[in-house]
Formats: C-alpha cells, structure tokens, sequence
C-alpha cells in the first residue's frame, strides 16, 4: 500500500505539476506564437523594406541618370549660347560688310558704264567744238598778225618814200600825200572785209 499511496502521490504531484506548468506551458505557448506572429510581421516588413530599398537603388540609378543627362543638357545649352553668341557676332559683321557693299553698289551706280561713256562722248565733242574753235581763233589771229605786220611794213616804206621826197616839189607831196591816203584807205577796206 504504501506504493499505492506513492503512487498516488506522485500521480497528484503529477497533476499538480501539469496544471502548474500547463498554466505556465499555455503562457509560453501565447508568447511564442505572439512572437512568431511578430516575426512574421517584421519578416514581411523586411521583404517590403527590402523592395523598397531595391525601388530606391533604380531610383538612385535613375537619379544619377538623371542628374547625368542635366549635366548634359546644361554643357548643350551653354555650348549653344557659345555658338549663338557666335552666329551673332556673324551677323553683326555680316551686317557691316553687307552696308559697305551697298555703299560700294551706290558709288558704283553712280560710276555706270552707260552714264560714263555719254560723259565721254559728250566731253570729246565739247573738246573738239573748242579745238575747232581754237582753230579758227588761231587761224584768225595768226591772219590778223599778218596783215598787222603788212600794215607796218607799208607803213614804214610809205614813210620812207616820204622821206626820200620831202626835198621834192610840194605839189609831188601833195601828190603822195593823196596816194599813200589812197593807199591806207585801200589798205583799211581790205582789213575791213576780212
């Protein structure tokens, strides 16, 4: 009996030892399914974190692309204020050398063939109307000079034969006297019609 009794003691100490810890088992059971819920959690947290990260490293990727083509887009655009200040400066030397060429046209207009050859023809006529006139004045002049100089060679034998009669009668110098008149007068016609 007395390991009847053993054994019910052990069979009660048994039961109190189960209700004892099952009490404590079903605690432990609550908190290891508490955690295992928790880390279910946070392994999902960790998966959508980790997508996350994932995203942001192809968006770092497309950040760096990004600020790569606006370092490019920048170089282009001051490159195409280097080539447009260029292109201006251009056009303002185009610009100066185009109203020289226009004042050059305008002088050359003014300097037309048509217009310069009339000039000339015009200037050779006007020249040759002077020479021809030239001509004649010399021509005239040198005609006058002659009959100047005849004039003063029968002047000079008039007064010589004067001389040389003189001591003759006064009726011979009358005589002379009315032809050498006769003379100059004759003289004086011919002047007069030439």
């Amino acid at each position: 009996m007395a390991s009847a009794e053993q054994l019910e003691a052990l069979i009660n100490l048994e039961a109190n030892l189960k209700d004892q810890y099952e009490k404590k088992l079903t605690a432990e059971k609550y908190k290891v399914e508490a955690h295992l819920e928790t880390q279910t959690k946070l392994q999902a947290k960790i998966v959508e974190q980790a997508g996350e990260i994932t995203k942001l490293k192809s968006g770092g990727g497309d950040l760096k692309r990004m600020e790569q083509e606006n370092r490019e887009m920048s170089s282009r655009v001051a490159n195409i204020k280097n080539e447009f200040e260029a292109q201006r400066n251009k056009a303002k030397t185009a610009q100066k050398e185009l109203i020289a060429l226009k004042s050059e046209i305008k002088e050359l207009k003014q300097l037309d063939a048509k217009k310069l050859k009339k000039n000339l023809v015009e200037t050779k006529k006007k020249l040759e109307e002077q020479r021809t006139a030239n001509g004649l004045l010399s021509a005239s002049n040198k005609k006058h000079k002659q009959e100047s100089f005849e004039h003063q060679n029968s002047i000079e034998k008039l007064e010589q034969e004067l001389e040389e009669l003189k001591p003759a009668e006064t009726e011979e110098t009358e005589e002379t006297d009315v032809k050498v008149e006769a003379e100059i007068e004759a003289e004086a016609e011919e002047t007069a019609k030439a």
